[in-house]
């Protein structure tokens, strides 16, 4: 068996090393990447669920504040006859 041969599966194993330890640094930066992109969207889902829910308190509040005009309207009007 030569040098060469002897060698070769070293060379061949230090590649592959090389190239699964780019491979995880790739990974972890998408996984970190990802990671505050999921933050970000659970913090502007949270806001807007927060906006969402004060918006519809207060269009009840709108609409309560109608039907009640309303009802002492119709109220009035029954008490006229």
């Amino acid at each position: 068996m030569s040098d060469d041969d002897s060698t070769k599966w070293l060379e061949t194993l230090e590649a592959a090393v090389h190239q699964a330890a780019e491979t995880i640094e790739r990974l972890r930066t998408e996984r970190d990447e990802l990671a505050a992109r999921v933050e970000e969207l659970e913090s502007a889902g949270g806001q807007s669920q927060d906006e969402g829910a004060e918006a519809w308190r207060e269009e009840r509040k709108e609409i309560r504040k109608r039907v009640e005009k309303l009802t002492n309207r119709l109220e009035d009007l029954l008490e006229e006859d």
